[in-house]
C-alpha cells in the first residue's frame, strides 16, 4: 500500500511537471491559456497543480486514483502519436511540391535532406561514412541534447 501511494504521488508530481517535462519527453506542451485558467494572464502555482491533476485524472483511465504502468504507457503512446502526427503533417506540407496529398520519392529526392546530413558526417569528403565519423555524428548529437537539458 506504500509503494502505491508512493507511486502516486510521484505521478502527480510527474504530471504536475508535465509544462517543463514534455519537451525532453515527446509530449505535447500546454499553451499559456491551458494553464491560465482564470484567464488573468498570469499563470500561478495552483493553476499549475490543477492542470497537473487534470493531466492525471486523464491518464487514470480506471479512476481509481492511482496510474498503473499500463495506464501511463498508455497515456505516453498516445502523446508520442499525437506528435508524430503533427510531425508527419509538416511533413507532408513541406513535401508535397505537387499538392496531391502525398509524398513521392522523387519529392523527397528533391529536397535532398538525407544528403545534407551525408555531406555533414562525411568530415574527411571520401564519399563514404566511416563508423569513426558515425559516432562522431553521434557524439554531437548527445552533447547538444545534454547542453539543451542543463540549460533549463
Amino acid at each position: 500500500m506504500k509503494k502505491i501511494a508512493i507511486f502516486a504521488l510521484a505521478a502527480t508530481s510527474i504530471l504536475a511537471s508535465a509544462p517543463v517535462m514534455a519537451r525532453d519527453h515527446g509530449a505535447s506542451r500546454p499553451d499559456f491559456s491551458q494553464l491560465d485558467a482564470n484567464g488573468d494572464g498570469q499563470i500561478t502555482q495552483a493553476e499549475v497543480k490543477a492542470f497537473g491533476a487534470t493531466q492525471f485524472a486523464e491518464a487514470d483511465t480506471d479512476g481509481d486514483g492511482s496510474l498503473t504502468l499500463e495506464e501511463l504507457t498508455a497515456r505516453a503512446k498516445a502523446d508520442r502519436a499525437k506528435k508524430m502526427g503533427k510531425r508527419a503533417k509538416r511533413m507532408l506540407k513541406r513535401l508535397d511540391s505537387d499538392g496531391n496529398g502525398t509524398i513521392e520519392l522523387a519529392e523527397m529526392e528533391e529536397k535532398q535532406g538525407g544528403m545534407r546530413m551525408f555531406d555533414r558526417m562525411d568530415e574527411n569528403e571520401d564519399g563514404v561514412i566511416s563508423q569513426e565519423e558515425f559516432d562522431a555524428m553521434k557524439g554531437k548529437r548527445d552533447r547538444k541534447a545534454k547542453r539543451q537539458s542543463s540549460d533549463e
